[in-house]
């Protein structure tokens, strides 16, 4: 029987320059804002059948303090609405309610706690992500932090950046080359804590085995190419690619936080028990009188955390 299995690495970094990392990556159910950590599962895995998985960058707007603040509320929000959810069918239209429930939630909190104090005065953060569910993926998007699908070499943006400059090259009145260089190329247009949120969400394009997804901040894509990028994953695999991409984004400058999650899929046939291996019955051996009852799926999420730590939920 063929199946399919993620291979997770994500990690978050303050860069060269800032003094407060803003922003904060969800790994499944882990919220960071330092560090690294990866996981993965297989697509018969009891829980992603009943709750799917997300994956998620948040990159903090409205200073250092409030901007770390909105991006933290945003993703443990999300995490704790999100996997409590009620699905009456575990179909993809049912986890995308889920997920714009679950953002529309965050960003009222948002907006509440902004409301609360002049520190927190205009904070808010970009919201980009992938929900891996059993019967496909889905792809969202609010602000400039990008998804990406990498294929035989080449990455292809699967979101739309909202922002200034994007709009205006959509409209004819700026070139890509200019867009690149412009000054308002980081002006949001739209974002978790503004008055017009709106998560934009849709079905991915179907994965294909060796396939990788790649959601990141604009601390990775501004500052490094994306041949560079293509290069970077091509050669490594999930771990030390993306651990790769964010040296390289350092190497570069580091001039703002770096924010990464690398998802490799990867198909395989499940090895079948020959009956030339099997024990006779009432054949007791060490092995059998040793092992677990534990089923090869409630082994098929691993949560591998580096030394960092990582935020608690709340």
């Amino acid at each position: 029987m063929s199946l399919y299995t993620f291979q997770v690495f994500g990690c978050t970094d303050i860069g060269n320059v800032r003094s407060v990392n803003e922003d904060h990556i969800l790994v499944g159910r882990f919220v960071k804002n330092s560090g690294s950590m990866g996981i993965e599962y297989l697509d018969n895995d009891d829980f992603l059948a009943t709750f799917g998985m997300l994956f998620a960058v948040a990159d903090g707007i409205g200073g250092e303090q409030s901007g770390e603040v909105a991006s933290k509320i945003t993703l443990q929000t999300i995490e704790r609405h999100f996997y409590s959810f009620e699905r009456t069918y575990a179909n993809i239209e049912t986890f995308s309610d889920a997920v714009k429930a679950s953002a529309m939630r965050a960003n009222d909190t948002v907006m509440h706690v902004a409301a609360s104090g002049v520190e927190f005065t205009g904070m808010g953060c970009t919201l980009t992500g992938v929900c891996i569910t059993r019967s496909g993926y889905l792809v969202f998007n609010a602000g400039d932090s990008r998804v990406y699908r990498y294929r035989n070499g080449f990455l292809k943006q699967l979101t739309e950046d909202d922002t200034l400059v994007n709009i205006a090259v959509r409209s004819g009145q700026m070139t890509y080359e200019e867009a690149a260089v412009s000054d308002a190329r980081h002006t949001i247009t739209n974002s978790i804590g503004g008055p017009n949120f709106n998560l934009k969400i849709k079905e991915g394009p179907e994965l294909r085995d060796a396939d990788r997804l790649l959601i990141c901040s604009d601390g990775l894509h501004d500052l490094v190419p994306i041949d560079r990028m293509e290069e970077i994953i091509s050669h490594n695999d999930t771990q030390h690619a993306g651990r790769s991409l964010l040296a390289e984004a350092k190497l570069n400058g580091g001039l703002d936080n770096i924010s990464l999650i690398l998802l490799h899929y990867s198909q395989f046939e499940e090895p079948e028990i020959h009956e030339s291996i099997k024990p006779e019955i009432g054949q007791e051996t060490a092995s059998t009188l040793g092992s677990s009852n534990t089923s090869p799926e409630d082994h098929s999420i691993k949560a591998l955390e580096n030394e960092e730590g990582h935020d608690n939920k709340i």
